[in-house]
């Protein structure tokens, strides 16, 4: 059981397709309740522009700005048990590790939010099957939690007309049915362009504190790409985007290359292969910094620098963490230094919480989460973002560890000796929206939801 789980754990989430569409937004004015010291949005404002020069803190935002209380979360003041108790069941096409990982959280979070999880049922990619047995497993539940792949509209459909409410586990519900491909239904999870940025922000931020005598211009930035896989490759343009933004002497100076394992696979031999062909065809450079945008591309770009002797000067980080886990649970050290990952019971949390929020009566999948609509991508459901965590040797223990303290479950038994150090406060769970998601039109009712969320937002310039 700890080896599953180990190797279960804050493994990143099914990556989503990102939907560039023009936002529809009404020409009237916002209501008057517009502070003075937050400009009302106009026709004129222009596009803000991504949040480029902000890192997203450990976790999340900083704990005392995250909001308890709100509809479709945990609330740690709400007593769940005076309230009416559901069941509910996780059906996926086809179980994973990642899916039970999700499952074993939904039981935790269900006994903390007065739920019956009545399970995962799994239809080994069986579409037909799934689709035809929804009814059935409709009638044993009060709600859902469905991850349908390709599949939402047909399943919507089906669980629309019986009437009962679901939300998804980590895939995108996107309508496959209508041009653009946009969102039937809301989600929580990563945008792969926002990840490849923060990372690649982070990778510069703590090579500058590791290395503080070593110049930056001395060291060369690869990308460890997949370019055939169009999510994963969103973070290479993510982190492409940034680089050229705010570091483009990387570029202007020869030192920035994309390593594409699209030659063969992801798998850690090609990755070895790509990155030591970049690192034998750039002699002049021993110091390097290496993004993975997946963990087994770390793996194989750690094997290909200590083979080249550069481990003592190379910063690498990979989206992925179950095998630098392993690694630093044998007592192994590697250039590979940091870990971004989503923690799988917060992953969790959202699920359950907006699944009985909806079995509530307390909000509907159109009205959640008004600040979390992306409107600047043309998008009417919201799509939450999920804390992404940097994980390194010293404090991945206290991390899973913490997520039990946060939760009140015990998901991570093996590390219980760590809890009586931690605070809920000690990481954050919860992500600030960010301003990119605005479309700034004046009169768009999520904009508006975005300034009460924060008043003291910066609409841009």
């Amino acid at each position: 059981m700890k080896n599953f789980k180990i190797m279960a754990m804050l493994i990143v989430l099914v990556m989503g397709v990102i939907l560039v569409v023009a936002c529809n937004g009404e020409t009237a004015e916002l209501p008057a309740t517009t502070t003075t010291d937050t400009p009302a949005v106009t026709d004129s404002a222009p596009p803000a522009p991504p949040d480029t020069q902000e890192l997203m803190p450990e976790g999340g935002i900083e704990f005392e700005d995250a909001i308890f209380g709100e509809i479709g979360m945990f609330d740690p003041y709400r007593d769940y048990f005076a309230e009416p108790r559901f069941r509910f069941e996780y059906v996926v096409m086809a179980t994973s590790t990642i899916a039970e990982s999700y499952a074993v959280a939904y039981a935790e979070w269900a006994l903390v939010a007065n739920m019956e999880f009545n399970g995962l049922t799994e239809f080994a990619n069986d579409a037909d099957a799934f689709m035809m047995s929804l009814p059935a497993i409709a009638a044993r539940n009060d709600g859902l939690i469905i991850d349908a792949g390709e599949q939402y509209n047909r399943a919507a459909e089906i669980l629309d007309a019986i009437g009962i409410p679901w939300v998804i586990g980590m895939g995108v519900p996107l309508d496959m049915e209508t041009e653009g491909f946009p969102l039937l239904h809301f989600y929580f999870g990563n945008d792969q362009l926002f990840v490849g940025e923060q990372l690649a922000m982070r990778a510069i931020a703590d090579t500058r504190a590791m290395w503080p005598n070593i110049p930056i211009n001395e060291f060369g930035f690869i990308i460890v790409d997949y370019s055939t896989s169009f999510a994963l490759h969103q973070r290479t343009q993510g982190a492409t985007e940034y680089i050229t933004t705010n570091h483009p002497e990387f570029i202007n100076e020869n030192r920035f290359f994309i390593a594409d394992t699209s030659i063969s696979f992801w798998d850690v031999d090609t990755s070895r292969d790509v990155v030591s062909t970049v690192l034998a065809q750039n002699p002049q450079l021993e110091n390097w910094i290496i993004f993975g945008i997946v963990e087994s591309m770390a793996q194989g770009a750690a094997l290909a620098v200590d083979a080249f002797g550069f481990e003592d000067t190379t910063y690498i980080i990979a989206m992925g963490a179950a095998a630098a886990m392993n690694m630093w649970d044998a007592g192994d050290s590697s250039a590979w230094r940091v870990a971004g990952s989503n923690a799988f019971p917060i992953v969790a949390e959202p699920a359950v919480f907006s699944l009985r929020a909806l079995l509530m009566g307390e909000t509907t999948p159109d009205t959640i989460w008004p600040e979390w609509v992306n409107c600047a991508r043309g998008e009417v459901y919201a799509s939450r973002l999920i804390p992404i965590f940097y994980l390194t040797q010293e404090n991945y223990r206290q991390i899973l560890a913490w997520t039990d303290v946060f939760a009140g479950t015990n998901i991570f038994p093996e590390h219980a000796h760590l809890r009586a150090d931690l605070e809920r406060d000690s990481f954050s769970a919860r992500v600030r929206v960010p301003n990119w998601y605005r479309c700034w039109v004046a009169g768009c009712q999520f904009c508006y939801a975005f300034l009460e969320m924060y008043p003291d937002a910066n609409w841009g310039d």
